[in-house]
């Protein structure tokens, strides 16, 4: 049992640190790039790893990032167009690692 919770918390934070990666890159607001703390956007970070297990295409990453941005921020900021291509580039970081199916 201790083998199986040490296995899902590793593949979480796998997940965390690569959302944590695309989220800090794509950095929406340039927060990030004007002096924010590194730990800006943890709380939207953790939100989106929680929908991973829905996330099956680059469409279906940019909507978690959508609704996720849009309720801590600017509804209208944050489309699934403005989305797009952090969307594809989580999906495709993700599958890559092995961490979605």
């Amino acid at each position: 049992m201790g083998d199986r919770n040490a296995a899902g918390r590793d593949k979480y934070q796998q997940m965390w640190d690569v959302t944590a990666d695309i989220v800090r890159t794509w950095d929406p607001y340039g927060l990030l790039t004007n002096g924010a703390p590194s730990d800006e956007f943890d709380h939207e970070i953790s939100s989106v790893v929680a929908q991973i297990p829905r996330i099956r295409s680059g469409k279906d990453a940019a909507l978690a990032l959508s609704r996720v941005f849009s309720s801590s921020f600017e509804p209208g900021q944050f489309t699934l167009e403005t989305c797009a291509d952090a969307g594809e580039k989580l999906f495709s970081a993700l599958s890559q690692r092995g961490l979605i199916t």
